[in-house]
């Protein structure tokens, strides 16, 4: 079995395939100038919730994954009801310079200490923020990037780091995540 660049995981041919469709994905929704980079720990375990994965229906997300995306789309602006085109919304989010990774890049359920590998990845992540993303500024998003704050403040993104009370924001409810990058 190959070993996954993404999570580091001994993974079958699906998980690498998988693996290069959401980079696809969110890589037609980058930024030429990214303003501001969210860092989430990583993708959710289900394709359908991806948020780069534009659903045409919107009942194709999970109710978590709906809530989350309308966290996300509204720090660009766009207002979420039913009928929200997900593929506009995407762009955007992108036209305002958002763009939005996971420091692993693959689901963590797989993985037997998620924690450990996203602690793991964060020499990695600095390299890619520093070298590929160049961001105005960087958001943590979830709990489990909580690690990531220190690592973050130790290096020349603290200035541009921004958190919600010294956290990491906790979407889709905790935290008021586009009213700080407004």
């Amino acid at each position: 079995m190959p070993v996954c660049d993404g999570c580091g995981a001994h993974v079958d041919d699906a998980h690498i395939r998988q693996r290069i469709e959401r980079l696809e994905l969110a890589t037609r929704f980058r930024p030429v100038h990214i303003s501001t980079l969210l860092i989430d720990a990583a993708p959710p375990a289900r394709f359908d919730d991806y948020f780069y994965r534009a659903a045409a229906d919107r009942a194709q997300r999970s109710p978590d994954s709906r809530a989350y995306f309308d966290a996300l789309v509204q720090c660009a602006g766009v207002t979420s009801d039913r009928t929200l085109n997900e593929a506009s919304a995407l762009a955007e989010f992108q036209r305002h310079g958002f763009f939005l990774i996971g420091v692993v890049e693959c689901p963590l359920g797989h993985l037997l200490d998620p924690p450990q590998a996203v602690h793991r990845a964060a020499p990695i992540l600095l390299r890619r923020i520093t070298v590929s993303y160049r961001p105005k500024s960087d958001a943590l998003l979830s709990p489990l990037t909580h690690p990531l704050v220190a690592v973050l403040q130790e290096s020349e993104w603290a200035p541009r780091l921004i958190l919600d009370d010294g956290k990491p924001f906790a979407l889709p409810s905790g935290g008021n995540l586009a009213k700080a990058l407004g």
